[in-house]
């Protein structure tokens, strides 16, 4: 599901520039719930098979309510290529170029999130390219912040109209 604070430019899904975003336009809201196949997903793929992610008695003896996710799992959910704008910016993505993250509230196993993205900064750089902040919540069902990501990608200002 795609919201946005103000209307997007060509709302048919055709490619966009960072000239059509705005700072604060919520751009993709999606939920996830972590799962674990998820977990056990994740670890697979980078090895990290600490308790406190998987071993319920082990997190409750560290004060937890159940096992917590990875935080680069967390991460990794909010990359900008699994929402729907991302379509949208094929031909103006140049590249990724930082990311960073808080985590403010853990995330147990078998929770559902939210995950918001919102345009939270665009600089217009030379060559016709621009700098463009993506900030992202990782909120709970009862709005409860659980981390928050910044990505920041090089993107053309503007598209070549044909």
């Amino acid at each position: 599901m795609a919201l946005h604070a103000a209307p997007m430019p060509d709302e048919d899904g055709g490619q966009i520039a960072a000239s059509d975003l705005q700072v604060g336009n919520t751009v993709a809201e999606r939920k996830v719930v972590l799962d674990e196949r998820a977990f056990s997903a994740f670890a697979a793929l980078t090895g990290d098979k600490h308790p406190i992610h998987y071993n319920e008695d082990y997190a409750r003896s560290r004060g937890l309510k159940a096992p917590i996710s990875h935080g680069l799992l967390i991460v990794a959910m909010t990359a900008l290529g699994a929402t729907s704008i991302s379509e949208r910016l094929h031909d103006s993505m140049v590249a990724m170029v930082g990311v960073s993250a808080q985590f403010v509230s853990p995330v147990y196993l078998g929770e559902l999130v939210a995950i918001r993205n919102r345009v939270g900064d665009l600089q217009p750089k030379s060559n016709g390219l621009s700098l463009v902040r993506f900030d992202i919540d990782i909120v709970s069902e009862d709005n409860v912040l659980k981390a928050s990501v910044s990505q920041t990608f090089l993107l053309k200002s503007t598209l070549a109209v044909a």
